[in-house]
C-alpha cells in the first residue's frame, strides 16, 4: 500500500486506512469525508510539496503533506 502523497496525479484512488494520525485529526478527516472506501483524486500538488489538492464526493479539499501520508490508499 502506498499513502496519498506518493499518488500519481489524476489518477483514482480508493482510501483504505490510516496510519500515524492523531484521534483528533482523524476525526476531522472522517467529518469531511474520507472515510475508509472513498474514492479520491490527487488534482495537483504544490511546488514545494507542502500541500495536495485531492478530489472526495465531488468537491475539492486542500490537505497538508504530512497530514496526506497518514492516509493509506490503493
Amino acid at each position: 500500500m502506498q499513502n496519498l502523497t506518493q499518488a500519481k496525479l489524476n489518477s483514482t484512488f480508493f482510501i483504505c486506512g490510516y496510519q500515524n494520525l492523531t484521534d483528533k485529526i482523524l476525526r476531522r478527516l472522517c467529518d469531511l469525508g474520507l472515510t475508509i472506501g472513498q474514492r479520491v483524486r490527487v488534482r495537483a500538488k504544490s511546488l514545494l510539496k507542502k500541500a495536495l489538492l485531492i478530489e472526495i464526493r465531488g468537491y475539492e479539499l486542500t490537505i497538508k503533506s504530512d497530514i496526506a501520508s497518514g492516509i493509506l490508499i490503493k
